[in-house]
This record gives structure tokens, C-alpha cells and sequence, in this order.
């Protein structure tokens, strides 16, 4: 296939994904998982792989958003690429790239029409690859066998929640990269934690199939007025973010949304017997901010993009650690104005040793959690207290960061995106097929650096451009140099009096957006 030219601007740990990639076929690796969290870019990875490889290539996908997503990234990596999708009544076999609905490719009359000449396939949310399904499609196209295609597998989560391991389908990570690796590097928002507790008991839950009983888990958090709680702690702590709520069963999802809303929250439900177009426009009314909290029970947990959600309730035990990094991942993306994420993690009056929480996810044993932050150093915190015959959602965690990540200073002029870099500034700016990125540089004309982007990557192209001209430390938000007053240049620039009470931060921002306006 080979194409020649793609529309990505690879970060410096994507390259390394495919120079990973490439090492290990060479020692004749042939079965490979990449391991990278949910937000860093793993479709536009295997997109990159398959542009560089020559032959056919198949994309394997279990949701149809995943599908979609695979596709368009493909399309856009390679323009000159034939991309088709066999899903239902779609079954484009003969192009030079198949991305497939596992579910539809597993019928046997479908397997039989795709053929074998292939020489890549990538597996798309690959925990999921020891299934019957998928290892029914691998053995027909001789995935990873002498002679056969290269497999490569891509996940946020190399476990499976059921215990089953992936060790018969793949014989090596070789490239991963941790959530708190991620995180500290820039590329993934901060988080933050909350433990709301709850009355219910989680310590009589019974294990199914690796996981809590949902049924069971539903049942008890509703006995301890966990939809009550969650509600009043989302008021307190997360009521000017949008947020997505986890729950375990379907009459809980709707529990939740009925006190949110109770409690004057623009709040929806969703779950799996919700029509594919009312599903759509409730997260079109999510992304457009008329509703802020949207409650479901197994429909947001893979697939789903949101870069502006930025608080995930956890009202959903699980002992699967695969399962809990997916729901937290549907708030850790990057948007411009977005600091960190709010996690609200629902536990019970009883403690679990193996109920999974942002705690133990960060390394901390959960029960420290209950006197102090999850921090790397963490400070004392005494929890609320309720009075005797009530209950209260207790805090239990500071609202600190976790990872104690620095977000750079994004400043909004107009309907465009600007980061200042001395001398000059680059701008995110929106075009009819996507986010350029344009670096604007003083007295002289301006570099296109990408274009046809989402928000969120072209955000991270802006910041990579940053770290490499070593302007971070005017771009970081945190910087000591923005605590200070504004010079007297930065109030004339401004036209505000020596005794305005302007931060030298607030002040740049300000000019910055002047300047970015006057560009346009």
C-alpha cells in the first residue's frame, strides 16, 4: 500500500509505537499488542501502520462507532486510500482496506466473501480478542501465522474482565505506556478524585463471570440511596461540568437521571434499547451543553468521544480493573479550557478489597483513601461527617490533582483557540473539514503545521509544536512568572491604569487574544 503522504503530525511516542511495531516483526514477533490509553491516539496508530505497509489490510471492530472512527482516520491518513466496511447490509470486500463489524464477519456465509489476501490486520479494542467471533475471523485469514498477516492488537486495557488472558491470540506487548505516564507527559487531562459512600453493602455482592453481579450491584446501591447521593455531590462538587454516569443496570442509569434532575441538572439516560437516533441526540445535546449529565448502563463505556466531558461518576463496582480504566478514559481526552476530570467514585458502608477505585488505580491502598487524598503526596483530610439517623455522602478524597499535571494556557479569541510562544502564537483555528493548526510568528508569515483535525488532536499538535520551540514555560498555566503583577508594557499594551489589579498571566492572555483577533 505504501502511500506516500498522511494528514497526521504523529507525537514522538506514536513513532516510537511504530518503530516498536516494525523491531518486533523484524525478530519475527508476528502476534503483537500495543498498549495505549484511552485519548492517545491509537486509531490514528494503526491508520499511520497501514499507510506504511504494503498490501491489503483488515480492521477489526466490535461497535459501530469504533467502525466509523477507524474508517474516517483511515480515509484521512491516506486520501488515495480505498477504505470499505462490511457491517449489515454494507460488504465492500474488494478494497484496499476492510474495516469490519466482528459480529457481522463471524457469520460464516460473510467470512466466506472476505477472502485471505491480506498482509496487516489490526485488532481495535483487542481485550476483546479471545472471543469466539474474533478468533473464528483471525484463523480464517491465518492472522499471525508463518506466511500469514501480521496481527497487531491496540487496547487501553491488555486484561480481560472475565480473567480469560490474551496470551493465545497475542505473544507480545510491544509498546505500552501507562495512564499516569500519559497523564504527566501532557497528552491526557489531569484527574481528580472524590469517594462519595454510600449505604449500600458491596461486601455480600456475588462474582459472575469475573465481575460483580450487576443485578445485585443495582440492587444494593439503590437501597443505599446512591442516585440521592450522587446527585447531591454532583451539585456540590461538578455542577458547572459535563459528566457521564456509569451504573450496572438499567433502572438504576434511570434512577440516576431522575434525581439529577430532581436536583435541577439537565440529566438523560441511556441504555441498549434506547433507538439509535434518540441515542444520537441526546449526545449531540450533551456536546451542545443543553443537557450536562448523561446516566448508562453499557453504552458509553467504548467508542464514545467527548473531549469536554470532565467528570465521571462511578456508580458502577467493578473488580475489573480493564473495565473501570475504560469508564474513567471517557474523561481523560484533551480540550482547550478543561484543567482535569472529576472522578465521583460511589463506594458502599462496606469496604472491598477488590472493588476497583481511582485509589488503588493510582497505586494508594484504598482504605488510605478514607483519611487522606489521593496524591502522590497526599494531605490529611477528615471526612463529613453525618449526624446521628442520617446518612451524608462523605468526601474522602481531596479535590488536588492526581498526577500533578501542568495544563498549558489556553486562551479562547473568537471562535479560535490560542497558546503565546514569545514570538508569536499558535492558533487552533475551525475550517470546513476540521482544525488547522497555524503557528503565527512575529514579522513574519505564518506555517500551516496541521489541518483536517478534531479539537482535541489538534490541541495536542499546538502543545507538541510548544515543547519543541521550549516555550513551555510561557504556555504552562502554572507558572510562577503569571502570579505576578503586570508590567507597565503589558498595561500600556492593554490601555489599563498602573493601578489595575491584573496578574501578569491574566494580562498575557488578554494581549494574546488581542493579537490572535487582529490576525484573523
Amino acid at each position: 500500500m505504501q502511500c506516500t503522504n498522511s494528514a497526521f503530525t504523529l507525537r514522538p511516542y506514536q513513532e516510537e509505537t511504530l518503530a516498536a511495531i516494525e523491531a518486533a516483526e523484524n525478530r519475527g514477533v508476528r502476534r503483537q499488542l500495543v498498549n495505549l490509553p484511552t485519548g492517545t491516539g491509537k486509531t490514528v496508530v494503526f491508520a499511520e501502520l497501514i499507510r506504511r505497509r504494503p498490501g491489503r489490510a483488515l480492521v477489526l471492530a466490535h461497535r459501530d462507532e469504533l467502525i466509523g472512527q477507524a474508517a474516517a482516520k483511515l480515509t484521512r491518513s491516506a486520501p488515495g486510500l480505498s477504505v470499505g466496511v462490511v457491517k449489515a447490509e454494507r460488504d465492500e470486500v474488494g478494497a484496499e482496506v476492510v474495516v469490519a463489524s466482528v459480529q457481522t464477519l463471524a457469520q460464516r456465509h460473510r467470512l466466506e466473501r472476505l477472502g485471505t489476501n491480506f498482509t496487516t490486520v489490526v485488532v481495535d479494542e483487542a481485550h476483546h480478542s479471545a472471543a469466539a467471533g474474533y478468533l473464528r475471523i483471525l484463523g480464517h485469514v491465518h492472522a499471525g501465522e508463518p506466511g500469514g498477516p501480521l496481527l497487531v492488537g491496540v487496547t487501553a486495557t491488555p486484561d480481560r474482565g472475565d480473567g480469560r488472558g490474551l496470551e493465545s491470540v497475542f505473544e507480545e506487548i510491544v509498546f505500552q505506556r501507562s495512564l499516569p505516564e500519559m497523564v504527566a507527559a501532557g497528552f491526557l487531562c489531569d484527574l481528580r478524585a472524590i469517594q462519595i459512600r454510600t449505604r449500600a453493602d458491596l461486601a455480600s455482592l456475588h462474582v459472575s463471570h469475573g465481575d460483580f453481579s450487576e443485578g445485585e450491584a443495582g440492587e444494593a446501591l439503590m437501597r443505599g440511596r446512591a442516585p440521592e447521593l450522587v446527585a447531591e455531590a454532583y451539585v456540590k462538587h461538578a455542577a458547572d461540568r459535563r459528566a457521564l454516569v456509569f451504573t450496572p443496570t438499567v433502572a438504576l442509569a434511570h434512577a440516576m437521571t431522575a434525581a439529577l434532575s430532581t436536583a435541577g441538572v439537565p440529566a438523560e439516560a441511556l441504555d441498549a434499547s434506547t433507538p439509535t437516533q434518540e441515542r444520537r441526540a441526546t449526545l449531540e445535546r450533551l456536546h451542545a451543553g443543553e443537557t450536562t449529565a448523561v446516566a448508562n448502563c453499557g453504552v458509553l463505556i467504548e467508542g464514545y468521544d467527548e473531549p469536554a466531558i470532565d467528570c465521571v461518576v462511578i456508580a458502577r463496582p467493578t473488580r475489573a480493573r480493564s473495565l473501570y480504566v475504560q469508564m474513567i478514559g471517557r474523561g481523560t481526552r484533551r480540550h482547550p479550557g478543561k484543567a482535569d476530570c472529576l472522578v465521583l467514585d460511589v463506594t458502599g458502608a462496606t469496604s472491598r478489597h477488590d472493588l476497583v477505585t481511582l485509589a488503588g488505580l493510582a497505586g494508594l491502598d484504598p482504605e488510605q483513601v478514607t483519611s487522606q487524598g489521593v496524591t502522590e503526596a497526599p494531605t490529611t483530610h477528615r471526612p463529613a461527617v453525618a449526624e446521628e439517623g442520617t446518612w451524608a455522602a462523605d468526601l474522602v478524597a481531596q479535590e488536588v490533582s492526581l498526577f500533578r499535571r501542568r495544563p498549558m494556557a489556553w486562551v479562547r479569541a473568537g471562535n479560535r483557540y490560542v497558546l503565546t510562544l514569545g514570538a508569536g502564537f499558535v492558533a487552533l483555528e475551525p475550517r470546513a473539514d476540521g482544525w488547522a493548526v497555524v503557528q503565527h510568528r512575529r514579522d513574519q508569515p505564518s506555517i500551516l503545521v496541521a489541518q483536517g483535525l478534531s479539537l482535541e488532536w489538534a490541541q495536542g499538535t499546538g502543545e507538541d509544536l510548544a515543547r519543541s520551540l521550549g516555550a513551555t514555560v510561557l504556555a504552562d498555566r502554572s507558572a510562577h512568572w503569571r502570579m505576578r503583577p503586570a508590567s507597565e508594557k503589558q498595561l500600556a499594551c492593554l490601555r489599563l491604569p498602573l493601578s489595575a489589579n491584573v496578574t501578569a498571566g491574566e494580562a498575557s492572555d488578554l494581549i494574546a487574544a488581542r493579537v490572535a483577533r487582529r490576525a484573523s
